[in-house]
Parts: structure tokens; C-alpha cells; sequence
């Protein structure tokens, strides 16, 4: 495995948090809700694609929904990076995107967590830390 979460297009984790965090603040700026709907659901995106690139290299699967991808990482005794997850899906992808609930600030906090369960899932990739 690479250094970067990568998905099965090529396109890494960090490179979709990229575009997610410039539409976010172009959102902001402009007070586009459709585009803080896309930046925050981008910015989940790239969580999904971190966590399946985590869980595929410690059991060898992908995960297909939410569910699965919350027990797995029980399953590999990552309780913190599953608790990690279900709040930035809670923040991001339900709240603000499907829900359409405008909160700069809570989407800032969820990508900081982001941030971090990108960079955990990258430590456990290369066997560094907590795997």
C-alpha cells in the first residue's frame, strides 16, 4: 500500500479533504448552501475512503455501508476511530448534508476530526502507533 489513502480511482483522501475545504470556504464567502452541502459531504468522502483503506489492509475487505464499516472497526479494536467516525457522519453527512442544517461551525470541528482520522488510518497503514 502507498502512503496515501487511495480509493479504487486513484484519487487519495487527502486529495478530496483538498477540494472539500476550498468549496467550504468558497461557501462561506458566498453563502452557497448547495456548495457548504457539497464541501461538507466531500469532507466525508474522504473519511470513508481512509477508513476502507485502513480496514482493507488489516482484513483484507472493503467495507460496503456505514454499518459494516462502524463494526469493523470494532472488529479491529479501533473503538476511538469508530467514535471518530460516527460523529463527522453524524456532523457532515446527516446533519448538514442530508438535513441541510447550515452550522459553519460544527463542519470546521468535523473536518479538524476528519483531519485526524485520516492521519490515524495513514499511522496505521505504515504500522506506526495504534494498528
Amino acid at each position: 500500500m502507498t502512503e496515501s489513502l487511495v480509493d479504487s480511482a486513484s484519487v487519495t483522501a487527502e486529495e478530496i479533504l483538498g477540494y472539500a475545504e476550498e468549496e467550504l470556504e468558497k461557501a462561506l464567502k458566498t453563502n452557497d448552501i448547495m456548495l457548504y452541502r457539497n464541501a461538507v459531504d466531500k469532507a466525508f468522502l474522504s473519511t470513508i475512503i481512509a477508513v476502507n483503506s485502513y480496514i482493507n489492509e488489516k482484513l483484507s475487505v472493503i467495507p460496503k455501508s456505514h454499518s459494516e464499516r462502524r463494526s469493523l472497526l470494532r472488529k479491529i479494536d479501533r473503538e476511538d476511530l469508530r467514535a471518530l467516525y460516527s460523529d463527522v457522519m453524524k456532523t457532515l453527512h446527516d446533519e448538514a448534508f442530508y438535513e441541510g442544517i447550515y452550522n459553519p461551525d460544527e463542519a470546521k470541528y468535523a473536518i479538524t476530526l476528519v483531519k485526524k482520522i485520516l492521519e490515524e488510518c495513514k499511522k496505521g497503514i505504515k504500522g506506526e502507533g495504534r494498528t
